[in-house]
């Protein structure tokens, strides 16, 4: 059985239930939508984190926030 959500190349990622809500509502007010799918969007916004080590330090900065609220919660 083919999991219709598969898409050859992709694999699946955990994001936070109050990420992929924003990523959604930001997938949404995109006027050419249709060709800005969540995983192409997210792809996208890793990427360019990867690809900038400045803003990786910032990622890195804003993790050590998301295992704060992990733990919290």
């Amino acid at each position: 059985m083919v999991n219709k959500n598969m898409e050859p190349g992709y694999k699946a990622l955990l994001v936070r239930e109050e990420t992929k809500a924003r990523l959604q509502a930001f997938r949404k007010s995109i006027k050419d939508r249709d060709f800005f799918q969540e995983r192409q969007l997210a792809t996208a916004a890793l990427e360019y984190c990867l690809q900038k080590p400045a803003v990786m330090e910032e990622v890195v900065k804003l993790a050590k926030n998301v295992v704060k609220a992990d733990w919290d919660n």
